[in-house]
């Protein structure tokens, strides 16, 4: 308790916004592990069918989040935030209405436009909140929202073990009341300005696509994206290799869950208050690349060895790929709230948004399809690629801070961001 409470901003507007998160992370929580379970088992939609419906509406949003976050810099971050909330809110409700393949796709397609135009625009809205310490906040959000979605996974473990319709029925009501609250919750929070945008002139032309021309924030863009599909290697390769592959016993599974999860919360700040400017971030990224690379030697080798020495190499590798995912989110905060201008967050987060949702689209059909099929081969290939982004990190993050006009940083537009606000 109390190393939760030395992690709760002062009260404010940055506490108003954990609580909101914190509680729509508890809804995730529970959402995330009974929607394909309530399609195939309660419904009675096929396996392909379901994840082609969820494949389909993924790819349907991806094209707004440039547009989506380009309208929060333009109406007002907040303002495109509820939009999402309120379509998500009821986009989970609507599960209980789902009759087989068609309102599936169509449930799960309208949720993603919502749900993508709240990724593009979540970011500008912390920016503005956060200020001069919107790096550090990031870092406060995630760790609550890990908190948030281990105490929904419990929740959803209760329904799934009781298993009946209504069971489902309820969990799904139940998320979409806790996202009513966050909508109210989020009501509270200032309706801020857009702010100034710098106005063309004879000599200098400015694009509304700013982001477009941005170079080194596209490269980051690419690195960040295909890091992140380092965080699915524990939902989608490590449970098969444990079970299939190894001599672990398959309660380590639960174990490494239990690794990832406790160390994330316990020492995600610890590990990113050093982790502010975006050279600091470059290097951040460079250690995540390492560590996988490390990690996933250490998995590799489970192969062939006793019950007693796999179920050491699996928890020692869960430790060291907990530790790059620390040292990845935190790098990507630094740069993704220090490279783009103050009055662009939300375009460039657009961009940042739609980069990764096509690594996460991907990430199944790799690490599945080609990692586990190759087995260790495909761990030590899949260690390298991320070794050589996690080492082209640094060169990006310079490139990316030689190029910042000054008043890009989140210092000074911190001032700016704090003074506009909208009456409610």
């Amino acid at each position: 308790m109390a190393y939760i409470k030395s992690h709760v901003p002062p009260p404010g507007h940055q506490r108003t916004y954990v609580v909101s998160y914190f509680i729509a992370m508890v809804g995730n929580g529970v959402f995330l592990p009974i929607y394909v379970l309530y399609c195939t088992q309660i419904v009675g939609i096929s396996y392909a069918q379901t994840g082609l419906a969820i494949t389909i509406g993924g790819i349907v949003g991806i094209p707004l989040t440039l547009l989506a976050g380009d309208l929060a810099d333009r109406l007002g971050p907040r303002r495109l935030v509820l939009f999402g909330l309120i379509g998500q809110l009821l986009g989970m409700g609507s599960y209980v209405f789902i009759q087989g393949f068609w309102s599936l796709l169509a449930i799960v397609a309208s949720m993603n436009v919502f749900a993508f135009s709240y990724f593009a625009s979540v970011g500008a809205l912390m920016r503005r909140i956060g200020g001069e310490n919107t790096v550090t906040f990031r870092s406060q959000v995630r760790t609550f929202a890990n908190i948030g979605v281990a105490l929904g996974a419990l929740c959803a473990g209760i329904g799934i073990q009781v298993g009946t319709p209504a069971a489902y029925d309820v969990m799904f009501l139940s998320v979409a009341g806790a996202y009513l609250v966050v909508v109210l919750i989020t009501l509270r929070i200032p309706d801020y300005r857009p702010l100034p945008r710098p106005e063309s002139t004879e000599q200098v032309k400015v694009s509304r696509w700013i982001v477009l021309r941005d170079k080194p924030f596209i490269a980051f863009a690419l690195t960040a994206g295909g890091l992140t599909m380092s965080n699915f290697v524990v939902d989608l390769l490590i449970p098969v290799w444990i079970v299939v592959h190894t001599a672990a016993p398959a309660w380590a599974v639960t174990v490494v869950y239990l690794v990832n999860t406790g160390l994330t919360i316990l020492l995600q700040m610890r590990l990113s208050k050093n982790v502010k400017n975006a050279r600091q971030g470059g290097s951040a990224m460079r250690r995540a690349g390492t560590t996988l690379m490390l990690g996933y030697l250490v998995l590799a080798a489970m192969t062939g060895q006793s019950v007693v020495l796999a179920t050491v190499l699996v928890i020692t590798g869960a430790v060291l790929l907990t530790l790059a995912e620390i040292w990845l989110v935190s790098g990507r905060f630094a740069l993704e709230f220090n490279l783009p201008p103050a009055y662009a967050q939300g375009q460039y987060d657009g961009l940042l948004t739609m980069v990764t949702t096509l690594s996460i689209t991907a990430a199944p059909m790799v690490l599945i399809g080609v990692v586990l099929a190759l087995g260790v081969p495909g761990w030590i290939g899949l260690g390298l690629f991320f070794l050589l982004l996690g080492l082209l990190s640094p060169a990006i993050a310079a490139w990316g801070e030689r190029t910042r006009p000054k008043e890009t940083t989140p210092t000074q537009a911190g001032a700016v961001g704090a003074a506009g606000v909208r009456a409610s």
